[in-house]
């Protein structure tokens, strides 16, 4: 069995720092953590990875993406999720859910079942977690980019359908919860252990606290197609800006979300509920043109995904550039935005007790980051997926 140890000057678990520290690798599990002068080990029994001054800290969990290098998770093939998989690896990102968006039955029931049969498969780079359903339980008035001819209204048999279908490797589903059946759908997706996430949503202060108290715990990309903030009115962004018990998403690209509203939402939240998502698109790592969101073209222009009325459409972001654009808006320390893309996600999935931290028995899943924070090495469960020269 393979065996690694992984060097750093700086071990970010992210609970604490270790300065000159080491972590042992056997296979695809942690075996110990600690400082050079502590963590014992022979060059003839592991293989050396790192350098003092990079900084060492667990891969990135991204929740929401949809694709990469021009292919989109609604394929459902091996050669397009072999293809983001090793894209999002290069960035940083070891874990992820794929993301579906509001398309026909028939293509929804296709693109689940499909890749509900890769989720345990092997993959180049990040491994695939799970998927996460964004729509087609939505509001018509928040749809973003999603197609309208194609929202349904929240039903647990089309969800039991879908579940199914999947092999239940449904884990997130974001829906509305002000539409007629969206709290019933809320209980049924609790009753089978789906997370579920308020987004493109109209819901007042009310309906989302009601939301909450039946178990939704996540919001999806905050800011975005949700219901504005007003005195009067504070709506879904109030509830989720006022209530620590939910996490958030947000995509820290600078076009969906100002430096300054993430400022404000920090000042409410704080980093410790808050997700660092990409909502990748296919377009992303590709240069400007015409690609596909599910059924719908979209195009890349000027670094912004847009739909052909002009709505956007999901990003071109990596979780390593939210990481560097949020350390410079914040002025956060880095282990405190690291872990908006580690440790978070993993508490808000249910899976924190083996990703998201380097700890001993935990998933060998880390990142090594220069001084500019630029992606060095990644290591998805014991294997380089990728490294710089």
């Amino acid at each position: 069995m393979k065996r690694l140890a992984v060097t750093a000057g700086r071990v970010m678990t992210p609970d604490s720092v270790i300065l000159d520290g080491v972590v042992l690798v056997e296979g695809p599990k942690i075996l110990e953590v600690g400082s050079r002068g502590a963590v014992r080990f022979s060059r003839d029994e592991f293989e050396v990875v790192g350098h003092s001054r990079h900084l060492l800290a667990p891969g990135f969990i991204d929740v929401h993406i949809h694709g990469a290098l021009g292919r989109d998770v609604m394929e459902g093939t091996a050669e397009a999720l072999e293809a983001i998989s090793g894209f999002l690896a290069a960035h940083g990102t070891t874990s992820f859910l794929a993301t579906t968006v509001t398309a026909s039955p028939i293509a929804t029931l296709q693109a689940v079942e499909a890749l509900g049969r890769q989720v345990d498969r092997p993959l180049p780079g990040a491994r695939m977690l799970g998927l996460h359903l964004e729509g087609p339980f939505i509001n018509p008035e928040k749809r973003g980019a999603h197609s309208a001819e194609h929202i349904r209204r929240p039903s647990t048999l089309i969800l039991e359908q879908l579940l199914a279908r999947s092999g239940n490797r449904i884990k997130l589903i974001t829906l509305a919860p002000e539409v007629e059946g969206g709290l019933d759908l809320i209980r049924f997706a609790r009753s089978k252990a789906v997370v579920v996430s308020l987004g493109h949503s109209n819901a007042t202060l009310e309906e989302t606290m009601a939301a909450i108290d039946l178990g939704a715990g996540n919001a999806t990309h905050l800011f975005n197609a949700m219901r504005g903030f007003g005195h009067r009115d504070p709506g879904i962004l109030g509830a989720v800006l006022t209530t620590p018990r939910i996490w958030a998403e947000l995509i820290a690209d600078g076009v969906h979300v100002s430096p300054a509203a993430v400022d404000l939402c920090l000042r409410c939240r704080r980093a410790g509920r808050m997700l660092l998502i990409s909502d990748a698109v296919s377009a992303t790592g590709m240069p400007e043109g015409r690609y596909r969101l599910a059924d719908t073209e979209i195009t890349l222009s000027d670094g912004i995904c847009r739909t052909a009325d002009g709505t956007l459409a999901g990003s071109i972001l990596t979780q390593d550039q939210a990481l560097r654009n949020m350390v410079r808006w914040s002025g956060l320390p880095v282990q405190t935005v690291l872990g908006m893309l580690t440790r978070n996600p993993a508490q808000s999935l249910g899976i924190a007790a083996g990703k998201g931290t380097l700890a001993a028995g935990h998933d060998a899943d880390m990142v090594l980051l220069d001084r500019n924070l630029q992606v060095h090495t990644t290591i998805v469960q014991g294997e380089v997926s990728h490294t710089v020269g």
